[in-house]
């Protein structure tokens, strides 16, 4: 497992630790009828006449699940050990791609005289009737959720992208230096060679008329 799958798993955990302490809750009426969504409570003081959307959470840990998923397989070790997709542009990707989702299965709300506001269900947007109205207030917080979580995910993985490109640059200029100090080292002993065969030359030469 290399680092960037680390971060991956890291993130969903913070994930799931989030939705589980602030779950999403539905309001029960004192007049009867089906729970409505209300809105995200810490676990530990959920106000009275509320209870758990347990089908929400379960939407939402799922959606957490599988966008880990994906990453942590697309980010496994290819080449050389490296990722075989680039970390930021996954990251774009997948959040272009959670958005998508988002705005094609938005949420909707109860029709006109069922209920004022309250949340119904998801369901496609190009389908179904014109009386549909989406509910927005979880759409809002739908988008919020893939925004942080694409920010928070391409800032960790990309500083191990800058850290490596850092680094195999310094690879390279440390390469690219011991390579010209061999070239100069070379260059001087030929260069030495050359002056001691032309003294040896000139040596004979100032010699022969004496013999």
């Amino acid at each position: 497992m290399n680092r960037q799958q680390k971060i991956v798993l890291g993130g969903a955990f913070v994930n799931v630790a989030s939705l589980m302490l602030f779950p999403p809750c539905d309001a029960i009426s004192l007049a009867g009828g089906a729970p409505s969504f209300d809105a995200f409570y810490p676990v530990f003081a959920i106000p009275p006449q509320r209870v758990i959307s347990a089908n929400l959470l379960y939407y939402a840990l799922i959606a957490v699940a599988a966008n880990a998923a994906a990453a942590w397989l697309l980010l496994s070790g290819g080449k050389a050990g490296k990722p075989r997709v680039d970390p930021g542009t996954l990251v774009v990707a997948m959040s272009f791609l959670n958005l998508m989702i988002v705005f094609l299965f938005p949420p909707y709300a109860t029709q006109p005289g069922v209920g004022a506001g309250s949340f119904q269900g998801f369901e496609f947007a190009l389908g179904g009737g014109a009386r549909r109205s989406i509910f927005v207030p979880l759409l809002y917080l739908e988008v919020i959720f893939v925004l942080i979580n694409a920010c928070a995910f391409w800032l960790a993985l990309r500083e191990r992208s800058a850290t490596q490109a850092v680094d195999e640059s310094l690879e390279r200029l440390i390469g690219e230096k011991q390579e010209f100090e061999d070239r100069v080292k070379l260059g001087v002993e030929e260069r030495i060679r050359e002056e001691a065969k032309k003294a040896g030359r000139a040596a004979a030469q100032a010699k022969r008329p004496g013999q």
